[in-house]
């Protein structure tokens, strides 16, 4: 079974034939979805493009190019306040078999009570933190959202902003053994590799997999082990899912961590909190 943990339904996914279509094509049985941060008629033109070669968008220039107008004053403009969760909601009841919700937090404006009435339902299974799009201190208020998810059995999927956050998360961590946190991106995990055998509930997100050369995902699982590593393809911004799928399936590692990266790691995190159909 092959899981997508790491999809935003927003520009190119609004088609939902072309959304369905990616993933059959993929030979992706569902979806981990979030909303995007956009109001459509916001969505840059280079995240609503479908023929932009993996090469051409994983090249140095164009990630700097990317973190550099997502920190920008005048970009930040677009950013949504409040992600719309509730589309990502309904979808996930339209197709309860290929979609389930991850529910972005702006911690900066939104209560508890809020995401819980979310979680309640079977089809929200994770809850997002996004460090550069929505930043917030790392303390005792930004961290009652980690509690709730932990109350709940799910996992927190964070894209941290600096070592200094992972460092923060992974001293929480240690008060809350049976938290289950992912760190998006495969963000710093150079950095806290040999400290990763104390922390068995962290994981890392691997995408967009035009970021990572093979190089660097074979040092991952060899120093974070496969155990830890959930597929992901960030699409549409562009995700390349057929590409993402494909680059695993090549990779020199053995089948058995192949399908934990795939989709077993995954399952066996969100089936702490709902049950797989099919």
């Amino acid at each position: 079974m092959i899981v997508d943990e790491h999809v935003h339904l927003g520009g190119l996914f609004q088609d939902t034939d072309y959304f369905i279509k990616c993933l059959d094509e993929s030979n992706i049985d569902f979806v981990l979805a979030t909303p995007y941060m956009f109001e459509d008629k916001n969505i840059p033109r280079t995240l609503k493009a479908k023929r932009i070669p993996p090469w051409l968008a994983g090249t140095r220039l164009a990630m700097e190019l990317v973190a550099r107008i997502m920190r920008s004053k005048k970009f930040r403009k677009r950013y949504i306040d409040y992600p719309p969760n509730d589309y990502v909601a309904e979808m996930a009841k339209k197709y309860p078999e290929r979609i389930y919700g991850v529910y972005w937090v702006n911690p900066n404006l939104e209560e508890i009570s809020k995401i819980e009435r979310y979680l309640t339902h079977e089809n929200f299974v994770a809850i997002k933190f996004h460090q550069v799009l929505y930043p917030c201190e790392l303390n005792d208020k930004s961290f009652k959202f980690f509690d709730l998810a932990n109350e709940y059995k799910v996992p927190v999927f964070i894209h941290v902003d600096s070592l200094q956050e992972v460092r923060t998360i992974m001293k929480y961590m240690e008060k809350k053994s049976d938290l289950n946190v992912i760190m998006a991106h495969l963000n710093y995990f150079e950095e806290v590799a040999e400290e990763i055998s104390d922390f068995p509930n962290m994981y890392f997100d691997i995408s967009p997999l035009y970021a990572h050369k093979d190089d660097k995902l074979i040092n991952a699982v060899n120093k974070v082990g496969s155990d830890r590593l959930l597929f992901g393809s960030d699409a549409p911004c562009p995700g390349f899912q057929k590409y993402a799928v494909n680059r695993i399936r090549r990779l020199n590692i053995p089948e058995e961590d192949k399908n934990k990266i795939l989709g077993d790691n995954i399952i066996r995190l969100i089936s702490k909190r709902t049950t797989i159909r099919n």
